[in-house]
């Protein structure tokens, strides 16, 4: 079995990939990937963007959304970050024949996100403000979904709010392509999507995106935990850094000189990063030992029993998890900062745990 752990799920072939171009107001995106192939997606208008885009239009654009913290059903837009869609796919991984046929699968999302409420005064090229507003991103559109968690006493009116995610874990400046980009990564802590995430500033208000989405499948692994047992990453992870690693980006000449302009200034070019903080590592160990039974049974039980991982087994691979993996084009790892969130004070809720 450790053998075809190897080999499965088994990537799409990279023999068919093709060299792709994107125009964003005359900064260049160069990257290879294979054409879209997934017929278990519901969605059939992948790849259908155009190759060239004004980013100073404001067609296009669309608010990103969040989740509500009173209403986890509801998605709400936020206007003062809008985003416009330049590529998306999405590509099928083959399981174990017969025993798993379909093996999830690995999408990637480029967009330009513009910050419309960015001080007059500040700039992405300064890397600092960068990293703030990658921080409120990503804070927006994965660290606030929450769901109701749950309640062993039935009689139990709290509203809880548990977080469906970790992060930002792995952060890192790595160079690519000609430009030094911010690179993170989401774990589910439920059974929702794992997010890689490259960013790079390409204008005073403009964030380009490499958002890659995996998903895995296994038989009786219904939830995060037991997917991260069944199923290894690394042929996953594997296809994402070929795709990072063909990016290459030119900027304009005009933004090029802005950027140089910017980045002379005073710790512009240092390279902090940012993490999760001790409070939501001991939350997503609680909410993942206690979604770790959800669509997974152990032959070794009795049905009627709980089908929960241990919280000690569920800690270990939450300690190993937020460990630092440097990529091999990445710099050494620099300061770690507290970002003071730009959030509303009404977004910035933290999840009430109900700790069992």
């Amino acid at each position: 079995m450790n053998i075809l752990h190897g080999i499965f799920p088994r990537p799409p072939s990279f023999r068919r990939s093709r060299k792709l171009e994107k125009t964003l107001s005359g900064c260049k995106l160069y990257f290879e990937a294979p054409p879209y192939s997934d017929l278990f997606s519901s969605i059939q208008d992948w790849e259908t963007e155009p190759d060239s885009f004004d980013i100073f239009s404001p067609f296009g654009y669309q608010p990103i959304k969040y989740r509500d913290f009173h209403d986890v059903d509801e998605i709400i837009d936020f206007p003062s970050i809008q985003s416009l869609g330049v590529f998306s796919s999405r590509w099928a991984f083959k399981g174990i024949p017969i025993v798993q046929g379909y093996g999830g699968y690995v999408g990637l999302g480029i967009t330009v996100d513009v910050i419309e409420d960015l001080p007059i005064n500040e700039s992405l090229f300064h890397n600092v403000t960068f990293l703030k507003e990658s921080c409120r991103i990503n804070d927006l559109a994965n660290l606030q979904d929450f769901n109701e968690g749950l309640k062993g006493n039935p009689f139990d009116l709290t509203q809880y709010r548990w977080p469906n995610y970790l992060g930002p874990l792995n952060c890192q400046w790595i160079e690519q392509g000609g430009a030094d980009w911010i690179y993170l990564e989401n774990q589910p802590l439920v059974n929702g999507r794992e997010d890689v995430i490259l960013q790079v500033a390409i204008g005073d208000k403009h964030i380009l995106s490499c958002n890659f989405f995996l998903m895995r499948s296994g038989a009786n692994a219904g939830n995060a935990y037991r997917k991260n047992q069944r199923t290894p990453w690394d042929n996953y992870i594997n296809f994402i850094q070929r795709i990072m690693d063909s990016l290459r980006l030119e900027l304009s000449p005009e933004l090029s000189i802005r950027r140089a302009e910017v980045q002379s200034q005073p710790g512009a070019n240092s390279k902090p990063i940012f993490g999760c903080t001790p409070q939501q590592v001991e939350e997503a160990k609680h909410v993942m030992q206690m979604w770790s039974g959800r669509g997974y049974k152990d032959s070794r039980r009795d049905k009627n029993e709980s089908h929960r991982a241990t919280p000690e087994e569920v800690s270990a691979f939450i300690d190993k998890r937020i460990q630092p993996r440097p990529l091999h084009n990445s710099y050494p790892l620099g300061e770690k900062i507290d970002v003071v969130s730009r959030l509303p004070s009404e977004l910035r809720k933290r999840p009430l745990m109900g700790l069992e």
